[in-house]
């Protein structure tokens, strides 16, 4: 038997499901919204897979094409995907297929997030009132003292979601949103046949969870808190997740666990995977803030596979196919995790971990040295995942709380001075960088991805500004290298032979008259 596996634009996380599937006993096929360097690397990374791909015309896949896909697949059990945007084409396909999922209406009212609420809130299960940015309601209401969230109607990692407690406020983030997405931008189909909206904020304690959900009923419920939780940069930061919940009660907990449940089902959500968000106010009522059908982002997968040693996604894909979901074992242990943002704007030469607190369980760096942290969105820099002993756990979640395990390194920038132009450094091109002195900026050029070598990390400190270079033989690398320097005189240049042709351009251009 085979399955349809869909990921967004050539996903990282495409060879863990593809494994994770063939474990299960099936075979998949992946169908890949078009990524920005045109799926050449996702090709070829599903080459060394060995599995068969397909690849979408734009940056988001169309029902069309799922369904053709599917046609296309000889003996196709189900299909999956991991990302909301293509959560009502999976369903589609797997209504065709007789797949056990939802129906793609009901996905659309969870994922068009002013619809849940307003369907909510006429139910009497929300009091968050739900509006959109142009209604003039909004401005009087906010006008006169209250506070309002602000997000788009369909959107992930905290896209332009910010708490507004002004009309300048809103007209901010409105600002953002119409710029719309960057080159290459993982988040461009959000930009598209969206808007924003707006709905009442509900200050409280923040608890989250993944449950896997079969013929209507709960087979598997995870709760986390979120510990550290900030609203900054028009967006807003998870920076801290407990399993099982340190500062919220057993009965507060069962009140969530039960509203969660009660929106599910207005929503007909009674198959699949969910991530549920709720508040839960000075009162002790909870709200729910959003309703995700998929897996839980960063580390939570593993945390339940190191509570419980199960999968959220084996189990997925047992009530895709029709098979009954394993009870819940006893939880074995709690968990702690942390997720690491750098500064919004400064350019990351790396990240080090504090040597204060215990190593984790499970530990991963999303950014390589020369990210740049982009506005208006969760960019994640690493994450980290701490197991518990759950006799002790509230105390030592204390204890992780209230330290970062990852500390990033920024790139200096540029000051006006002299450039120490290095191309393609190798070992002993970051050891003269590392001995550069202070009265020149370094500027480093590179093509190849920058690996944390100990020789990069003794130079790191001393980088002014890192470019990456498409190609050298590009005829474009002249001009990239060139105004990496901002105008500055470039006093040296460093490098090995495979970068000597434009070395010897950008020496002939310094000599020529201006």
């Amino acid at each position: 038997m085979r399955a349809l596996l869909l990921v967004r634009r050539g996903a990282p996380l495409t060879a863990a499901l593809v494994d994770v599937i063939r474990k299960k006993g099936f075979e998949p096929v992946v169908l890949s919204s078009l990524p920005a360097d045109g799926g050449t690397k996702f090709r070829a990374m599903c080459a060394g897979l060995d599995v068969r791909c397909v690849v979408s015309a734009g940056v988001a896949v169309t029902s069309e094409e799922v369904m053709a896909t599917v046609r296309d697949i000889e003996d196709c059990a189900f299909a999956i995907t991991m990302a909301d945007s293509q959560r009502t084409v999976m369903a589609e396909a797997n209504g065709l297929l007789g797949a056990h999922d939802v129906t793609p209406g009901a996905l659309r009212h969870a994922l068009d997030k002013h619809l849940m609420r307003k369907r909510l809130f006429e139910l009497g299960l929300s009091r968050l009132r739900p509006l959109r940015v142009a209604d003039p309601e909004l401005r009087r209401r906010i006008e006169a003292g209250e506070q309002y969230v602000v997000k788009p109607r369909r959107g992930v990692a905290s896209l332009c979601v910010g708490l507004v407690r002004t009309w300048s406020d809103v007209e901010a983030l409105q600002a953002v949103y119409e710029r719309g997405p960057g080159d290459g931008d993982m988040m461009a189909e959000y930009f598209t046949d969206n808007e924003l909206i707006a709905e009442g904020f509900c200050d409280g304690r923040e608890v989250s969870f993944e449950v896997i959900r079969q013929d209507g009923h709960d087979r598997v419920s995870v709760d986390h808190e979120k510990t550290l939780l900030d609203f900054a940069d028009g967006t807003v930061l998870e920076r801290g997740l407990a399993s099982p919940v340190v500062g919220i009660t057993a009965d507060e907990l069962d009140a969530a666990r039960g509203v969660a449940d009660e929106a599910m089902d207005a929503l007909g959500l009674d198959n699949g995977c969910y991530h549920v968000e709720l508040r839960i106010d000075q009162t002790g009522r909870p709200e729910v803030i959003e309703i995700n059908p998929r897996v839980g982002g960063a580390l939570v997968w593993d945390s339940v596979r190191l509570q419980y040693d199960r999968s959220l996604i084996d189990d997925w894909i047992d009530v895709l196919a029709g098979k009954p979901v394993a009870p819940m074992a006893p939880r074995k242990c709690g968990t702690y995790m942390q997720l690491a943002f750098p500064v919004v704007g400064k350019q990351v030469t790396g990240i080090d971990q504090n040597p204060d607190l215990p190593e984790p369980e499970v530990y991963g760096e999303s950014i390589a040295p020369g990210a740049v942290a982009l506005a208006n969105r969760e960019f994640f820099g690493a994450d980290a995942l701490w197991t518990t002993e759950l006799a002790t756990h509230r105390d030592q979640v204390a204890r992780l709380v209230a330290e970062e395990y990852c500390l990033f390194a920024y790139a200096r920038g540029l000051t006006g001075k002299p450039v120490l132009l290095a191309l393609e450094p190798d070992a002993s091109t970051w050891n003269a960088i590392a001995a550069a002195p202070e009265d020149v900026d370094v500027v480093v050029c590179h093509q190849e991805r920058i690996e944390a070598t100990d020789e990069y990390r003794a130079a790191r400190d001393r980088i002014g500004r890192l470019v990456a270079v498409p190609s050298w033989d590009s005829p474009d690398a002249l001009a990239s290298v060139l105004e990496s320097c901002d105008g500055a005189p470039i006093r040296d240049i460093l490098g090995p032979r495979t970068t000597h042709v434009v070395a010897d351009q950008v020496r002939n251009a310094m000599q020529a008259p201006a």
